[in-house]
């Protein structure tokens, strides 16, 4: 292993799933070469390559990762529902965050690579677990989280192109992938118009595709739960025609990272003036105003 910057390079390293690889030597990239993830083809997509840049480990020199409260708590639910994990939650015996007190011993904790949760904030993740196995208990995933592997870190290559990703959890039989989602509403119907605008359909694709090339044919699944009470749970998977929008989006990723890694170039937004369109709702609205008038 040889350093790259901060970061632990591991120049021999072989594509395929890596069970006993730390969430941090995972997420500063210790790939061969800088590594494509599905978070930094996100922005890629939804913003420009320059905040690509920005966002990878191994390209911006003063990379640091996401500390605030929402992810503190998807951090620490994740820890928690998946690896039945509370070594990595720092409880503070607070009612909030706005005590001196209370900021510094968050801040403590994020130092240390913990995710600092309000002791009411951790008794709201235990029971989001116990209601997700009730749950998931009554559903085709019935035993998934028992009997699967969660948090492996999988590496592979497209090309010359190193790519990275680190399912949630895969089933014993290596037959389903699982996500496991934090949000307002667990509603399918609502959930899914999330898909596009999150990139989900992405994310899932890119863990699916990854799996695929180290040999692996599995089936995606999304377990969303809500971060209130009642906490309720569903479960999500892809269409084909939405597994086929994920994956034009994964090829487009793909080839503006080659292109940007080749040419070192990481340009942000179009320098010529662009021309804000009406939508059609819009268009219709306006019509319609008109007739009446």
């Amino acid at each position: 292993m040889r350093r790259y910057g901060r970061v632990s390079v591991i120049a021999n390293l072989e594509p395929g799933l890596h069970p006993n690889m730390s969430s941090d030597v995972y997420h500063s990239d210790p790939a061969p070469s800088p590594s494509l993830s599905s978070g930094v083809a996100c922005v890629l997509l939804q913003q420009s390559p320059l905040h690509a840049w920005l966002a990878h480990p191994r390209l911006n020199p003063n990379h640091q990762r996401e500390t605030d409260a929402a992810f503190d708590r998807g951090a620490a639910a994740h820890a928690y529902v998946l690896e039945n994990r509370e070594d990595t939650i720092v409880v503070v015996d607070a009612p909030d965050w706005r005590t001196k007190l209370a900021k510094e011993a968050r801040d403590e904790a994020r130092a240390a690579g913990k995710q600092p949760l309000l002791t009411h904030q951790l008794v709201g993740v235990k029971t989001m677990k116990e209601r997700l196995m009730n749950y998931i208990s009554g559903t085709e995933l019935r035993d998934v989280f028992e009997s699967g592997t969660p948090e492996q870190s999988l590496f592979w290559e497209e090309g010359d192109t190193w790519c990275r990703a680190r399912p949630d959890l895969i089933s014993a039989d290596r037959k389903i992938c699982v996500d496991y989602k934090t949000t307002e509403s667990a509603n399918p119907d609502d959930f899914g118009r999330q898909i596009g605008r999150m990139n989900y359909d992405l994310q899932a694709e890119w863990y699916t595709r990854g799996l695929a090339a180290v040999g692996e044919s599995v089936t995606f699944v999304f377990v969303v739960q809500e971060v209130h009470e009642p906490y309720a749970c569903s479960l999500v998977a892809l269409s084909n025609a939405y597994r086929e929008v994920g994956a034009f989006k994964a090829e487009r990723a793909l080839n503006i990272w080659r292109k940007c890694v080749e040419e070192d170039r990481w340009p942000a937004y179009p320098q010529h003036i662009a021309y804000a369109e009406p939508t059609t709702w819009q268009l219709t609205e306006i019509e319609s105003e008109h007739r009446d008038w």
